[in-house]
């Protein structure tokens, strides 16, 4: 049986996001922390969970914006520090919201792509540069996703807030 790009593609983003595959989504690795926990770091040359969030945030909507059109690709250059920065004041009710937020864009993501032609997939990203199929933009996006859940998840073993 053969699969689509598209087919693909969405497999990837719910397994990122709440289908549990080869490794915790998401919300799993998510789930319970409360905002003491999201912000906690061992130093500060490590992220905080909600760090984490923040920039998977900043990278999922961005994508998203670029991919339906509503912004144009722009490099971030040297700025990729800022995409962790948390603006929200630490509380419970902030830390859900960024959960939330992120969630959002991984639903909205995979509904455009499922509602989107198939030879978009194969369109060029415009004023990307080189060569870069919106296939291959998503997927990388994918596996960014994935690095950070890991990271999540580390940090949660790492202080015994993990269930395994």
């Amino acid at each position: 049986m053969s699969f689509s790009k598209k087919e693909i593609l969405l497999d990837q983003l719910a397994a990122c996001h709440n289908d549990l595959s080869w490794f915790p989504t998401f919300v799993d690795s998510v789930q319970g922390l409360d905002a003491e926990q999201a912000v906690w770091r061992k130093d500060d040359a490590q992220h905080s969970i909600w760090q984490l969030v923040s920039h998977l945030i900043y990278w999922n909507e961005k994508w998203l914006h670029y991919f339906i059109g509503r912004e144009t690709f722009v490099g971030i250059g040297a700025n990729n520090d800022r995409t962790f920065n948390i603006t929200e004041e630490i509380n419970d009710e902030n830390w859900s919201s960024a959960a939330r937020r992120l969630e959002a864009a991984y639903m909205e993501l995979r509904q455009v792509i499922a509602d989107s032609p198939d030879s978009k997939l194969d369109a060029q990203v415009p004023h990307y540069p080189g060569d870069c199929p919106w296939w291959a933009a998503i997927s990388n996006l994918c596996t960014h996703n994935a690095y950070h859940i890991g990271q999540i998840v580390l940090l949660r073993k790492q202080r015994g807030w993990a269930d395994e």
